[in-house]
């Protein structure tokens, strides 16, 4: 990965590190995000729930590949999180989408919400 993408990349999970930390949850950014140990980039926890979220600050729609979707799938399952897909569309507010979904191949515009929305839906 050239260190362009790679640094664009961090600015935009620390971005939303940043926005997690003033919802009031407990936020770590994962060393080996993205990769082979952690599919998550980010896992943000507050009062026992627990986000694994994939990040991507990408022009068009993100997807993922169906290896990537069942290792996320099980990762979130042994640490009990729900899994989302975190999309950052350039000159745009970030949007979000279970990963229940898209392991479906569901990608539909409509299944995206606002990050406002999906946090107040998890408030806990």
């Amino acid at each position: 990965m050239p260190i362009k993408t790679y640094a664009k990349g961090a600015r935009h999970e620390r971005d939303l590190l940043h926005i997690l930390t003033k919802r009031g949850f407990s936020c770590i950014r994962a060393a080996s995000s993205g990769g082979f140990l952690t599919p998550a980039d980010i896992v943000a926890i507050k009062k026992g729930l627990v986000l694994a979220i994939e990040s991507k600050a990408w022009n068009k729609m993100p997807r993922l590949s169906k290896d990537k979707i069942k290792d996320f799938q099980e990762w979130c399952k042994k640490a009990s999180a729900i899994g989302i897909l975190a999309w950052k569309p350039p000159q745009d507010k970030w949007k979000m989408i279970l990963l229940s979904h898209i392991a479906d191949g569901n990608y539909d515009e409509d299944m995206w919400l606002s990050m406002e929305d999906v946090l107040n839906a998890v408030d806990v």
